[in-house]
């Protein structure tokens, strides 16, 4: 959504720098390309910003500009795959992890804590 988006400005930004320049006004041509670029610039920045680390108390999720979300892994209750990405379900809530983001070995870490915690 966010690249969408950032297309969309671009072509309008495009739109009235071009229409400025054709007026022979380069210099408020020159101020709408810059600030196009500044806000496309502003709109894709948080992309990838999603960083997981985990340890032994649990799952530490943080993605630019929310706060730091802890998971511990007595928390966790059901994990599922679709398009999107893993869902995971915790009684603290839920979280979404893409496929391509997913390292293997937390994906392993958590199908085991979500056994062990359904079987108790």
């Amino acid at each position: 959504m966010r690249k969408i988006k950032a297309l969309i400005y671009a072509l309008l930004g495009g739109m009235v720098a071009w229409g400025y320049w054709q007026r022979g006004d380069s210099g408020m041509a020159v101020f709408i390309a810059l600030f196009t670029l500044a806000v496309m610039a502003l709109t894709l920045a948080p992309l990838g910003r999603l960083r997981i680390s985990w340890n032994d108390e649990g799952i530490t999720l943080a993605a630019f500009p929310k706060k730091p979300q802890h998971i511990r892994w007595q928390d966790l209750e059901k994990i599922s795959l679709d398009h999107l990405g893993y869902h995971i379900t915790a009684s603290s809530g839920r979280f979404k992890i893409r496929k391509r983001t997913m390292p293997d070995d937390l994906l392993q870490r958590i199908k085991e804590s979500v056994r062990t915690n359904q079987q108790s």
